[in-house]
């Protein structure tokens, strides 16, 4: 009887560490996992900063970017877009080039 006890506890042993191996495998490979996840989400935060910061409100739905216009080679451009509420639609208005605009006083 002790042996068939003693074997018994032997082998939930055996499969207590051969479970806490593998535990251990799999919360490693998690944490490598989440290291990507993390970088990512510095990479979209980056981006939304950039965005903000290039982001003017123009007041009743409209708003303006600032952005560089690769097809007329200006530095300085301004995207304006309007927001419809109703649709839920960005809409592209007009493209500004900031070099040429006249100032009215």
């Amino acid at each position: 009887m002790y042996s068939d006890t003693a074997s018994e506890l032997r082998s939930i042993r055996r499969t207590l560490i051969v479970l806490g191996i593998l535990l251990l495998f799999v919360i490693g490979s998690i944490n490598k996992g989440g290291s990507e996840d993390s970088e990512e989400n510095e990479d979209y935060s980056t981006i939304t900063t950039n965005l903000e910061n290039n982001l003017v409100p123009l007041g009743n739905g409209y708003f303006g970017l600032y952005s560089d216009f690769e097809e007329t080679d200006s530095e300085h451009g301004m995207r304006i877009y309007y927001y419809d509420e109703k649709e839920n639609k960005l809409v592209l208005k007009k493209e500004e080039d900031l070099d040429t605009v006249e100032i009215s006083e």
